[in-house]
């Protein structure tokens, strides 16, 4: 199951771009393991999110594998299918900090094109809510704030991309 829940990560990441690219109307194809737009002409505002709908999508899939059905966290670690998604998540965040944050098709280099920010400013801020919701999975006794911190990182970054 663990391994489902990472493949699910890693699929739902590539279906939120897909998603978004296509309700605006632009074509989406493949280059390699990258998800390319054929013919794009993106204003900022669709660049931003476009190229930040993986990561939203795997903010949204995290918070559904560490909360209840109520949406309070859970006290106990999610089960393998869970953990799975979280990890896919992390997995995704350090490749985007680490050996993506400079590939010229990556998300990173579209947020900050978007953005007029820099490659390093971006990988930052994805950072924050990458290593909040490590601890959340890995950590003893995470304190409350933690969860929430991370809620509120994912917030303003999703509220960015869709005022920009």
């Amino acid at each position: 199951m663990f391994a489902l829940g990472l493949a699910s990560g890693y699929g739902a990441h590539e279906l939120g771009h897909y998603v978004v690219a296509t309700s605006k109307g632009y074509k989406v194809s493949h280059d390699g393991l990258s998800i390319v737009y054929p013919g794009a002409a993106f204003n900022d505002a669709d660049h931003l999110q476009v190229a930040s709908a993986g990561f939203q999508t795997q903010w949204l899939m995290t918070e559904l594998a560490l909360r209840d059905h109520n949406g309070k966290e859970l006290k106990e670690p999610p089960g393998n299918f869970g953990a799975g998604v979280v990890c896919a998540h992390l997995g995704i965040t350090l490749a985007y900090l680490t050996v993506l944050k400079d590939h010229k098709q990556g998300d990173v280099v579209g947020i900050a094109e978007a953005t007029k920010r820099s490659n390093d400013s971006i990988a930052l801020a994805l950072a924050v809510p990458g290593a909040l919701d490590a601890w959340r999975l890995f950590g003893n006794r995470v304190p409350e704030w933690v969860p929430q911190l991370s809620l509120l990182a994912k917030g303003l970054g999703i509220a960015w991309a869709w005022t920009y």
